[in-house]
């Protein structure tokens, strides 16, 4: 994760370079790097029921009119939790007495229209949604026994933010955002049922207007 901040700001640098111009101007593209939280609802929480603090998004947005911005939208989120010693039966024939450990891996990838509300403004605020398709992995630990179970699900995903400049002249600024995910994910892990998947998120990050 480290390295994929290290290049995605890099490559915020460059175009910073290349597409600083005033920012009362109309913008053309918006690039933003984000922290993100996630807190899981549903049958979700079954599984892992901790908020994860382990994300990570990556927007792109295109400008096709002022108020309206098409674009992509990718991330990465892992949950983990840690469970007592207790018996756990993996099938009939099986019984497993001891501490264990439950992981969710998630990989959302979605195109994106938002709406600016305020494209003018200093503070833009901007609603949009995604459509698109989510990757999850459950993962149970338990001494030596391992079991895995890997998914894909079609993904839909609501959201509100603004974007606050570092200034009325920069076209570097803060994005923050909420959204709410939702996909028709299902698994069956250790006798643990999930029908979707479900989860709050929380956004807040740098973003790179291009003129």
């Amino acid at each position: 994760m480290k390295r994929i901040l290290l290049i995605m700001a890099i490559c915020l640098s460059c175009a910073g370079v290349a597409g600083a111009q005033s920012y009362g101007n109309s913008m053309k593209q918006i690039y933003s790097l984000n922290w993100q939280v996630n807190v899981p609802v549903g049958s979700s929480r079954d599984f892992v029921s901790k908020t994860n603090f382990e994300g990570i998004d990556i927007n792109w947005a295109y400008f096709v009119t002022d108020n309206l911005a098409v674009g992509l939208d990718i991330g990465y989120n892992n949950y983990h939790e840690k469970f007592s010693q207790r018996i756990y039966r993996p099938n009939e024939n099986t019984a497993i007495n001891a501490a264990q450990y439950r992981y969710t891996q998630t990989f959302p990838i979605k195109a994106q229209v938002k709406y600016f509300f305020t494209p003018n403004n200093f503070v833009k605020a901007y609603a949009g949604v995604g459509l698109g398709a989510l990757s999850a992995g459950q993962h149970i630990v338990i001494q030596d026994f391992d079991a895995w179970d890997n998914n894909w699900g079609f993904l839909m995903s609501p959201e509100v933010g603004v974007l606050i400049p570092f200034g009325y002249d920069n076209n570097w600024g803060a994005n923050i955002s909420a959204g709410y995910n939702w996909s028709t994910n299902k698994s069956t892990l250790g006798n643990i049922k999930i029908d979707d998947r479900q989860s709050f998120y929380f956004n807040i990050g740098l973003y790179l207007a291009l003129f």
